[in-house]
């Protein structure tokens, strides 16, 4: 032990002896105050756009639309893609040299929407968070597609269990989704579910992958409640390089870039002639996912319930929904290892760092952030195509109930003039207040 010391003192006084190393001491313990600024930079740019944006976020009005289907919906899957086109024209970017008074002063971030589902004991629910602005041209895009749909204006479903969960009386379990592989690799999608053929509706209707998501709530208890949430907001290549990310993968399984090979008869082989059929299927549903409009996504989901009839089980309902839209080589869903509400490591403080991360993932449940706000990490990349896959209007099937209001009387038409107050029923928004609770 005696020699080591030796030995690191005479290191010590070869480099103490060293003029240079002397200069650069004198020189930072003088002159460190120059460089802390930079340093530190960019964080302090990052907690001044937070403050902002906290700011401008608070200035917002925010509305909750519930979607109340017919008893029988007719129209394809491809309808719901067409009102995610149109929410997606609703476009913002907070990108270029104009915009940056509007993000960095002003703390404006580009528009956002939510889709939401949900089930307060056996009664579910799928609602709209958008802008107050934005409810009209929302309102008048579903009924174009859905003629006999009933919007009307809700409370926030959030407000009707304390903020402050977990607590004594309430236990919680959350989790965020991620995607397996790149965002430019699609999930399955109802390309995949169901045949696009008129004759096959009543075939596309029975295997709606959507209701047996809604039958499971309808098991849930009084007492007990199950969210789900999708963030989504329109994005383009200009504000995210998934273009170029997906590129640079069909560029890599065509082997592109590589010479071509001479075959037996003398003649060349591109390197594309050589994958499979398989290989070019994932190329071209790359290459399909890319080439429609895009949203930048969070999805996560909460199952909470009195601390009595707490039922961690029933927390797999989330992972049933999201496993029927993965693939073997395509892409698939999986839980966010780092907000999932679970400890991976046994120790003192395992029971404070579960209760840590169930506040956080509840808090930006209530308030809809991004996943692992304020960090930029998370969100990835859908299309139109996989959220109308996801998140439309579900069909009723056989004699399973799912418990989703419905509209009992049939509309003719689509009202011509909507009503100010969201529904669309004008007599029932004379007899009733505006913002319905949720029952």
């Amino acid at each position: 032990m005696e020699d080591i010391i030796v030995i690191f003192n005479e290191i010590y006084k070869s480099i103490n002896s060293f003029i240079g190393f002397q200069i650069i001491v004198k020189f930072i313990s003088i002159w460190y105050w120059v460089f802390l600024p930079f340093v530190f930079l960019p964080f302090a740019i990052k907690a001044w756009f937070w403050w902002r944006r906290e700011s401008w976020e608070k200035k917002q009005e925010y509305t909750f639309l519930e979607l109340i289907p017919s008893e029988e919906i007719v129209q394809p899957f491809n309808s719901m893609e067409q009102v995610f086109s149109t929410i997606w024209s609703i476009y913002s970017s907070t990108q270029g040299f104009r915009n940056l008074g509007k993000k960095y002063w002003r703390g404006r971030v580009p528009y956002s929407f939510c889709i939401e589902m949900m089930s307060n004991g056996p009664n579910s629910h799928i609602l709209i968070r958008c802008l107050k602005e934005h409810k009209k041209s929302i309102e008048t895009t579903l009924y174009a597609y859905y003629a006999d749909l009933e919007i009307r204006e809700v409370e926030d479903y959030t407000k009707s269990v304390p903020y402050n969960i977990p607590n004594k009386e309430w236990d919680m379990y959350g989790f965020d989704e991620i995607l397996i592989k790149p965002d430019v690799y699609p999930i399955k999608t109802y390309e995949q579910f169901f045949e696009k053929k008129p004759e096959n509706i009543k075939q596309e209707k029975r295997i709606d992958p959507l209701n047996a998501f809604l039958e499971g709530m309808a098991m849930l208890e009084e007492g007990e409640q199950f969210w789900i949430q999708a963030r989504i907001s329109p994005v383009t290549s200009k504000d995210s390089d998934y273009m170029k990310r997906a590129k640079a993968i069909v560029d890599k399984l065509t082997n592109r870039g590589e010479k071509t090979v001479q075959s037996e008869e003398g003649g060349f082989i591109p390197p594309e002639m050589k994958l499979t059929a398989r290989e070019r299927e994932i190329v071209n549903a790359i290459q399909t996912k890319i080439g429609k409009l895009a949203f930048l996504t969070n999805i996560r989901g909460i199952y909470l319930a009195k601390r009595e009839i707490f039922d961690k089980g029933k927390s797999a309902l989330g992972e049933q929904f999201f496993s029927g839209f993965n693939t073997q080589d395509l892409n698939a869903f999986k839980k966010l290892r780092r907000t999932k509400t679970k400890s991976y490591f046994y120790h003192i403080f395992t029971k404070h760092f579960i209760y840590l991360k169930k506040r956080q993932i509840f808090r930006r449940y209530l308030l809809r952030e991004k996943t692992l706000f304020p960090l930029e990490s998370g969100p990835f990349i859908l299309n139109t195509e996989e959220l109308a896959t996801m998140f439309h209007l579900p069909i009723k099937v056989g004699t399973v109930g799912t418990n989703l209001p419905r509209v009992e009387a049939k509309k003719g038409e689509a009202p011509t003039k909507l009503p100010t107050g969201g529904g669309s029923d004008r007599k029932q928004q004379e007899e009733s207040p505006r913002n319905l609770p949720i029952e």
